[in-house]
């Protein structure tokens, strides 16, 4: 005989306001693969090719989800990731108060802030990726779907909820991500870091650098990765003045114009930061 009653109601949502986070995370294959543009406006459908992995994204009327309209993401899962520590329920549904948000992430506090975040809501529900990337080499299944599945402003109290609360419920694939531990831990700076470019630059260093002591990539592959859209001399150009201030989160830059080459390395695994140029 069971020791537990059955569960006699299905949990609809989570309040994420009720969670106090200690640390964040990100999705795997956003980070590796160019899922979000850098600039806002955008509404051209983008491809993007690196070997057998193809991600086409297109976008509705308000344009392309950005860098930074993916901290939604990246605030949602982290409150959820730190529920499934303490083995609390969750819900693909999340709800949250738009100040909390806002304080998590970083923002600025204004009547401007909260319209954005409408504008950011319907981004990323308008927003739709078709990729090959969770399958395997030998397979040719490609796999549709949108950024967000739906959102609601609530503007009256139902229930539990108050006045003013954010309601997104997320795809289906990105809930599995949560189950499949197919999230990794970004640095509660990375909300700190001001340029889009610079955002992306970073999360593929966490991504592919990780916990080694340095990572190396061609300029090329780390520019058709970032997703940029800007000529490659210019990127180059952005890059030396990213190693020449070398202030991201976990990793020190370094540009090797001999080999036309990053170079990223740890912080935690050297003494002092490696500000090197090449000539």
């Amino acid at each position: 005989m069971n020791t537990l009653k059955p569960r006699k109601h299905r949990l609809e949502f989570f309040i994420a306001d009720n969670i106090e986070l200690s640390s964040f995370r990100d999705e795997i294959a956003s980070m590796e693969h160019p899922f979000f543009a850098l600039k806002g406006g955008n509404t051209k459908t983008r491809e993007y090719r690196n070997g057998n992995i193809t991600v086409i994204v297109k976008p509705n009327s308000d344009g392309l989800a950005t860098i930074f309209d993916k901290d939604v993401w990246i605030y949602v899962i982290s409150k959820l990731q730190e529920s499934m520590n303490v083995n609390q329920e969750i819900s693909k549904t999340v709800c949250f108060t738009p100040y909390d948000f806002f304080v998590t992430t970083n923002r600025t506090i204004s009547g401007r802030t909260y319209q954005e975040l409408e504008r950011t809501l319907d981004r990323l529900k308008g927003t739709t990726i078709k990729t090959n990337i969770f399958y395997s080499k030998r397979k040719q299944e490609i796999i549709g779907f949108g950024l967000i599945d739906s959102w609601q402003i609530l503007e009256e109290k139902k229930g539990k909820l108050d006045i003013g609360m954010v309601k997104v419920t997320l795809p289906d694939w990105l809930y599995q991500a949560l189950h499949k531990k197919r999230l990794l831990k970004i640095s509660p700076d990375y909300f700190r870091i001001r340029k889009a470019i610079d955002r992306r630059i970073y999360e593929i260093a966490r991504k592919h650098c990780g916990i080694q002591s340095y990572f190396s990539i061609t300029l090329d592959k780390l520019h058709l990765k970032t997703g940029s859209t800007s000529l490659l001399k210019m990127f180059r150009h952005n890059i030396k003045k990213l190693a020449n201030t070398n202030d991201l989160p976990d990793y020190t830059i370094r540009y090797d114009s001999v080999e036309d080459m990053v170079i990223f390395d740890n912080r935690k695994n050297n003494l002092k930061d490696k500000k090197i140029n090449f000539n």
